[in-house]
């Protein structure tokens, strides 16, 4: 049936006067702070029982999608304070690893594109490939991938370039690349080409690849210079000259190999692995492995991991409920229904399902409020990436709610979680695992 003239008159008789006030309200203005519940600030006050000591200054990704980057080492920067008196401004250089994952991750597609070749090029799979050869996004076992390879650097030894923060021109001209190289490659084979003269090919793009990177981001140090003046007597200190390799392994204490990503995925079974197809940056490397348990267990391990002394990667869907001036995420902080006289109803599975809800953002947990006689905190303090002008100084605010509802997950160490055994089963065993199709929103953080 269409939309008829009386269809249209009977949508208007039903609009009240509290509608059109709230039309007055919104076509004049912001719809936050009409939204906004007064109710809610009291909540939202940045005080918590447990905060870890030494905050950084917030970081700032700017327009990039280097958010998992930034989460990991300044996860990483904090487990220095143990070995270095580092200032408050102290950075490890997120365009090193940003460099070698582009490149890494320009390999993994054409050996993804080869791999692929039996398969028809309108398949929804190659398709999938060709979408979006080159995102900024990635996940936690594509960050231990490449810190594992290649190492970390301070950020003065390798600092932001332009197309660092802003990548979006950089990515869309090697995604043009690897698409003409992606049809070539795939000529060749039908062509009836040999393995060896298609990694020819392949190694001729590569070196094309590393020079516009080069270009873009400058060419990565090979040896790491690194002298700081202390946070506390402000005395000077001067490293020895080591290689990028050698400064991860010696400088920082925290290794991202001994920590697994604990997932929440209410459509799956619980206490059991997944992980995504063709999702990855380097051949050969560690795959994607999430070991899915119910959102409790989320909570259990991010809140003794603070109370060891130490933060947490996460990630989650960033932007739902959230107010971006203040950086809190609360699910009861607008009043839509008042507002629109309408409320979206949906589970976490359902959004899940439906499209409504993905993992889009990583940050780390830093803090979080623990009342008396509470097994979970009321709200969890968070290291975001997007500057130190939002929020309190660049930190951002999650209700516990909102947690239940939009988080996903959390990495966390190996060690800590093996006191369940169908956690360490999984861990022994990792063979056991459910593979979800390369574009199932499980993987929407590396997009």
């Amino acid at each position: 049936m269409s939309l008829a003239p009386s269809h249209l008159s009977s949508y208007s008789a039903q609009l009240t006067p509290q509608h059109r006030l709230s039309s007055h309200a919104l076509t004049r203005s912001d719809p936050v702070p009409v939204l906004l519940k007064a109710s809610r600030e009291p909540a939202h006050a940045p005080s918590f029982s447990l905060r870890l000591p030494r905050e950084f200054d917030a970081t700032s990704q700017r327009a990039s999608g280097r958010c998992w980057i930034f989460a990991c080492l300044n996860m990483l920067r904090r487990s220095m304070l143990g070995k270095l008196d580092l200032p408050a401004s102290f950075q490890l250089s997120q365009s090193y690893v940003f460099f070698f994952d582009k490149l890494e991750r320009c390999n993994y597609f054409l050996d993804s594109v080869i791999g692929t070749a039996a398969s028809p090029l309108d398949s929804r799979l190659v398709q999938h490939l060709l979408s979006s050869p080159l995102n900024d996004g990635g996940q936690w076992e594509m960050l231990v991938n490449v810190i594992e390879k290649y190492g970390v650097v301070p950020l003065d030894a390798y600092p932001d370039t332009w197309s660092s923060t802003a990548s979006l021109k950089m990515n869309r001209f090697l995604t043009s690349l690897l698409r003409s190289w992606a049809a070539k490659l795939r000529e060749a084979i039908e062509g009836g080409r040999g393995e060896a003269e298609l990694e020819g090919m392949k190694q001729g793009y590569l070196a094309e690849a590393y020079r516009v990177l080069v270009i873009h981001l400058g060419e990565p140090p090979s040896s790491v210079d690194f002298s700081f003046h202390a946070a506390k007597d402000k005395l000077f200190t001067r490293l020895p000259s080591m290689s990028p390799l050698d400064f991860y392994h010696t400088q920082v204490p925290t290794q991202t190999g001994a920590f697994v990503s604990l997932i929440n995925d209410p459509r799956n079974p619980y206490f059991a692995a997944y992980t995504v197809e063709y999702l990855g940056n380097v051949v050969g490397g560690l795959p994607v492995y999430y070991i899915n348990v119910p959102i409790e267990l989320l909570k259990k391990y991010a809140l003794r991991t603070l109370q060891a002394g130490e933060s947490v990667w996460m990630g989650c869907d960033f932007g739902k409920h959230f107010n971006r001036s203040t950086q809190v995420m609360d699910t009861e902080q607008f009043a839509h229904d008042l507002v629109y006289g309408v409320e979206p109803e949906q589970s976490k599975e359902e959004r899940l399902r439906y499209g409504q809800s993905l993992m889009t953002h990583a940050m780390q947990f830093v803090g979080a409020d623990l009342p008396e006689g509470r097994e979970f905190p009321t709200k969890w303090r968070i290291e975001n990436s997007h500057g130190k002008e939002l929020g309190d100084k660049g930190y951002a605010l999650m209700t516990d709610e909102w947690f239940d509802e939009y988080m996903y997950q959390i990495a966390v160490r190996k060690d800590m979680v093996v006191e369940d055994e169908r956690i360490k089963a999984l861990l022994d065993d990792t063979s056991k695992v459910t593979v979800l199709p390369a574009w199932d929103p499980m993987g929407a953080l590396a997009e």
